[in-house]
């Protein structure tokens, strides 16, 4: 995958984080955090949605050292991204999983919204079109949930 600029409109929370090990991450990549660490990776697997944390805006190759820093934008707040889809035809409101290194795939529900744990995005504009690319908006990330009691 080359390195892509995803922002489109809304907020910029931006965040300095540091990546963990020697592994690539590129403009444009979801990333998740490893909690245990507070450094991040590339998401890469559909099990990565509960700690998604934001978008790379920065590059670092593999070759970067361990904890070498890069720019994100934290997703959950209103920023629309264009991501790179499974298919075509999308529609407003339409919800997004994690598929593969930085694709995401409609999630289908026939019973309108779903409550899924997954479910990481939201179609924020119609693509009748085939495209490889849709504007979504995040949904919360891992770094705004709920505080939960103890």
């Amino acid at each position: 995958m080359s390195n892509k600029y995803r922002y489109r409109k809304g907020p910029q929370v931006s965040r300095v984080v540091e990546k963990t090990g020697t592994v690539a991450i590129e403009q444009g990549d979801m990333l998740k955090m490893a909690f245990a660490t507070g450094k991040v990776a590339a998401a890469t697997l559909s099990s990565d949605y509960s700690g998604l944390v934001g978008i790379a805006m920065d590059a670092s190759p593999a070759t970067d050292a361990t904890a070498t820093k890069i720019r994100m934008l934290e997703i959950g707040r209103g920023t629309v991204f264009a991501m790179t889809v499974a298919s075509a035809t999308q529609i407003f409101g339409q919800q997004y999983v994690i598929s593969a290194k930085q694709l995401l795939l409609k999630y289908t529900s026939t019973s309108g919204w779903a409550s899924a744990t997954n479910v990481v995005a939201i179609c924020a504009e119609d693509l009748d079109t085939a495209g490889t690319s849709v504007l979504v908006q995040f949904l919360p990330g891992a770094l705004q949930k709920d505080i939960v009691a103890s």
